[in-house]
């Protein structure tokens, strides 16, 4: 069952990217990430945030520029950090542009009318409120369709897994944006792993991840009331 989120709920919340790592987590993992998710973590701020404000800058006229991605890396390379935390995550966030870069002629969303998206949405799935965020919508009113491009920032071994979590929870927030003269198109949508170079579109994504994806949502169902502070 599939649902947007009208109001604040009672049940069990979790951000997409969070739960795209929750279903490959080891049973410790899981159960910190429920904990941050039910009660907040402060050291949990989101990392690549310079990136991604960068990505949406090299965004022009519809196409990302490689030149434009490169340049923002130079610039937060050569930006002065307080900590040497600070620095290595300027260099990460740096090092991600550069990855980009590299592929970025195949990041471009379709043709059509562009919107950068920078709030979160959210949805209910299995009883979980889900936040969702495709940085990118596109709408093309001749060809009557919606597709959502949207990019991840992870070194994890398995980030192009947790990706195809992440965008089967984009497909199903994105049929409920469907409406009168334009439908949901999962297969013109993606989701971009930057870090690993991959592309993914939506028709790659197996059965099996419907399966993964259900099989967690019970399971975070069955732990959240046991989450305690």
């Amino acid at each position: 069952m599939v649902q947007i989120a009208s109001s604040l709920v009672q049940s069990p919340r979790i951000s997409a990217n969070q739960l795209g790592e929750f279903v490959y987590a080891s049973e410790k993992k899981r159960l910190d990430i429920l904990h941050d998710q039910k009660f907040g973590n402060i050291n949990a701020a989101p990392y690549y945030t310079a990136a991604l404000r960068a990505v949406r800058r090299s965004f022009i006229n519809g196409r990302f520029f490689a030149a434009a991605l490169l340049d923002e890396a130079r610039i937060l390379n050569e930006q002065n950090a307080k900590t040497p935390q600070g620095a290595v995550k300027l260099a990460n966030n740096a090092l991600a542009l550069r990855r980009l870069a590299e592929i970025c002629d195949q990041t471009n969303p379709p043709a059509g009318q562009h919107r950068m998206i920078t709030q979160n949405a959210q949805l209910i799935v299995d009883d979980v409120t889900i936040s969702v965020l495709p940085e990118f919508v596109t709408e093309n009113l001749e060809h009557g369709y919606i597709a959502f491009t949207k990019f991840r920032f992870s070194k994890s071994k398995i980030a192009a897994d947790v990706s195809e979590i992440v965008l089967l929870l984009l497909h199903y927030y994105g049929q409920r944006q469907s409406r009168v003269g334009l439908t949901f198109d999962f297969g013109l949508s993606k989701v971009v792993d930057c870090f690993s170079r991959i592309v993914i579109p939506g028709h790659a994504i197996g059965r099996h991840r419907h399966q993964q994806l259900h099989e967690a949502l019970a399971l975070i169902r069955w732990l959240w009331p046991r989450i305690e502070p």
